[in-house]
């Protein structure tokens, strides 16, 4: 079972789910990748939360309750403090995989280029002169550019894992990865094109000026002004 429970409603989630669910196994009240926060039964008056990796097992923090000694705004705090937790571990290890992965693209680089990884940095150290220009991506250029290509990534993949079972794990991660990656850069292009937008309206000044056209219809009297407005249409608004 899991569901998001905000951390104002522990305590009744708790009680709800002490005589049923609970007795059996721990319920998941929040998840993020791998990481899951986790409820448990203690006794009739007691729950315990805890910070778990759900993929090996391996616990990170944990804290118990007696719902008759706390109070709502004592729980609040704590359970917030270990969503953020979760958080964090959780970002950090995307960052990590995404890292490996990069790691292998910078080794096919260096491959392409016919340089050992020992001679690039030995002239990096040195501030040897870069004549060629070649250089590093930086983060972002590659996880906007080369990263989110799937079929490349998944053949780098495929040629750098050092075993089968790191190529399952990171093929599977990319794949997840990548859509919502996808997902964030275009919602960003998208807001970027709205406050564009909206910053160039905002320094637009617009003035109208009212215009009878005599006609025998609507279509009659549209088809005259634009004639009258000519070739050059830009900024100009017709309504009606």
């Amino acid at each position: 079972m899991f569901t998001y429970i905000k951390p104002e409603f522990m305590i009744h989630a708790f009680c709800n789910q002490r005589d049923t669910i609970l007795k059996d196994r721990s319920i998941c009240v929040a998840r993020l990748g791998n990481l899951a926060v986790n409820m448990s039964l203690i006794d009739e008056n007691s729950f315990a939360l805890s910070l778990e990796n759900v993929k090996d097992g391996s616990q990170f923090s944990g804290r118990a309750f007696n719902i008759k000694r706390v109070k709502t705004e004592d729980i609040v705090p704590v359970v917030e403090e270990l969503f953020r937790k979760m958080q964090i571990l959780n970002d950090q290890e995307v960052f990590n995989k995404r890292e490996s992965v990069w790691k292998m693209y910078a080794m096919d680089w260096l491959e392409k280029q016919g340089i050992s990884f020992d001679d690039y940095i030995d002239s990096r150290l040195s501030q040897l002169p870069d004549e060629e220009g070649i250089h590093w991506k930086s983060l972002e250029d590659y996880i906007a550019t080369d990263y989110l290509n799937v079929a490349v990534t998944m053949t780098i993949i495929d040629k750098y894992s050092i075993s089968e079972e790191e190529k399952s794990e990171l093929t599977d991660f990319v794949a997840n990865d990548i859509v919502e990656l996808r997902r964030h850069y275009s919602l960003a292009a998208m807001q970027e094109k709205f406050q564009e937008h909206n910053e160039r309206m905002e320094n637009v000044k617009m003035f109208a000026f009212g215009i009878e056209v005599e006609a025998d219809s609507r279509e009659e009297a549209r088809e005259k002004l634009l004639k009258l407005i000519g070739e050059n249409k830009e900024g100009i608004i017709v309504r009606g």
